[in-house]
C-alpha cells in the first residue's frame, strides 16, 4: 500500500511539474507564437563594426484591432503584436517603452505566409526600414532629403529544405525567405540621388523559428555609410 501511494505521489509531482512548464512548439511550426518561448541572437553590424546580442520573448496574448495578438518583446523593451490568420502571420502593431498603448500599423504586415509549406506561389510585399545605413560625415541635407523611414520590400520563399549552421547548432529543412528592394535616397550634394539595392535572407527552422538573418545595404558616400547585418541564433528556450 505504501509502495502504491509512493508511486501515485511521484506521478502527481511529475504531472504538476509538467503543467507549469511551457510546451514545446509543434515540429511543423516555422514561426511559433507559444507563450514563454525565447530566442537569443548574436548580432554583427559591419557598418558600425560592432557585435552584440539580441533577445526576443513571447510574453502572452492581448486584443489588438479586434484580433488576438501574441506580444513578442525584445530586450530593449519594444513589443511587436503578431496575429496568426489563415493565410499568414501578420504584424499588427508595435509599442516602445515611451508608449502606453500599442501603435496600430496602417496596414498589417505579413511576416510569413500560411501554409508554411506548399507549391502555391509564395510572394508578398511589406514595409521595412534600413537596418545599417547611417550618417558618417557632415552634411547640409535637409530633413526631407534624409533616407525615408520606411520602404517596400518584395519577399518570396525561395527554398523549403535549407540546412543552416549557427552557434545554436545545425538546423535542417529550413525555409529560406528572400527579400529584395531598391531604396532611393539623396546621398550627398555631389552624388545626388542614388538607388541602393537592399537584400534580406531569412532562414526559419521547423519547431524553432528564425535561426539566421542576413541584410545587405551597400552604400558609401561622404555622408552615409551602409554595410551588412547578421543575426545568428545562439539559444532557444521553451
Amino acid at each position: 500500500m505504501r509502495h502504491l501511494l509512493a508511486i501515485l505521489l511521484v506521478s502527481l509531482i511529475a504531472l504538476l511539474g509538467l503543467s507549469g512548464c511551457n510546451s514545446k512548439p509543434a515540429p511543423t511550426d516555422y514561426f511559433p507564437l507559444d507563450k514563454g518561448l525565447s530566442w537569443k541572437y548574436q548580432v554583427t553590424d559591419t557598418a558600425k563594426q560592432e557585435k552584440g546580442f539580441y533577445s526576443v520573448t513571447n510574453v502572452g496574448t492581448t486584443q489588438v484591432a479586434g484580433e488576438t495578438a501574441t506580444i513578442r518583446r525584445t530586450d530593449d523593451g519594444r513589443d511587436y503584436y503578431l496575429v496568426k490568420k489563415p493565410d499568414g502571420i501578420y504584424r499588427y502593431a508595435t509599442r516602445t517603452l515611451f508608449e502606453t498603448e500599442p501603435v496600430i500599423d496602417e496596414q498589417p504586415r505579413m511576416v510569413l505566409p500560411l501554409p508554411f509549406l506548399g507549391d502555391a506561389e509564395r510572394e508578398w510585399s511589406s514595409k521595412t526600414v534600413s537596418y545599417v545605413i547611417r550618417r558618417s560625415g557632415p552634411s547640409t541635407i535637409t530633413t526631407e532629403e534624409r533616407p525615408p523611414q520606411e520602404f517596400i520590400m518584395n519577399y518570396s520563399v525561395v527554398s523549403q529544405n535549407e540546412t543552416v549552421m549557427v552557434p545554436a547548432g545545425r538546423f535542417k529543412n529550413c525555409l529560406l525567405v528572400e527579400g529584395l528592394a531598391t531604396l532611393t535616397m539623396f546621398a550627398d550634394p555631389l552624388t545626388g540621388f542614388v538607388d541602393i539595392p537592399i537584400r534580406t535572407r531569412e532562414w526559419y527552422a521547423p519547431g524553432v523559428g528564425l535561426v539566421k538573418l542576413e541584410r545587405s545595404e551597400p552604400l558609401k558616400t561622404r555622408v552615409y555609410l551602409g554595410g551588412s547585418y547578421l543575426f545568428e541564433l545562439v539559444g532557444f528556450n521553451y
